[in-house]
């Protein structure tokens, strides 16, 4: 499994690989946390979807419902869990440098981020708030 940021030329949806929008990506680190949640629960048989792709999706939106975490999807400037290497090198994939370019305002509503919460822990801790979502979804599923 490989990381990658970059831009697709079309979208693109598989189980080869997740894309993630950029606009809800404040640390890459934060998605190595949720992939890492997600391929332990998949591997002791907690799945909640029935591919490997959606569930870190799912892990990643902190959300059991599909739908919701959907509208995480990226299909143009995204980052990328690679599955599938084979796959994933058919499609038209342009790797870049990754420079945070999040959309607080989607972020704060997917993660139930209140404006005071932020005010309290200060801007530079918004990716532990996401990662204590992220960890609180995998132990008591959501």
């Amino acid at each position: 499994m490989r990381i990658l940021f970059g831009e697709l030329k079309e979208p693109v949806f598989g189980d080869f690989a997740c894309f993630i929008n950029s606009k809800y990506i404040v640390d890459v680190s934060i998605v190595d946390f949720a992939v890492k949640k997600a391929i332990k629960n998949w591997n002791s048989g907690k799945r909640i979807s029935r591919s490997l792709a959606m569930e870190i999706l799912l892990y990643y939106s902190a959300t059991r419902q599909i739908k919701v975490a959907k509208e995480l999807a990226g299909t143009k400037r995204v980052v990328a869990v690679v599955l599938d290497e084979n796959e994933f090198s058919k499609i038209d994939f342009k790797e870049k440098e990754f420079f945070p370019e999040f959309d607080l305002e989607l972020v704060k509503k997917n993660y139930e981020i209140s404006e005071e919460e932020l005010k309290i822990v200060g801007f530079e801790k918004l990716p532990l708030l996401i990662r204590e979502r992220i960890a609180l979804f995998s132990a008591f599923g959501e």
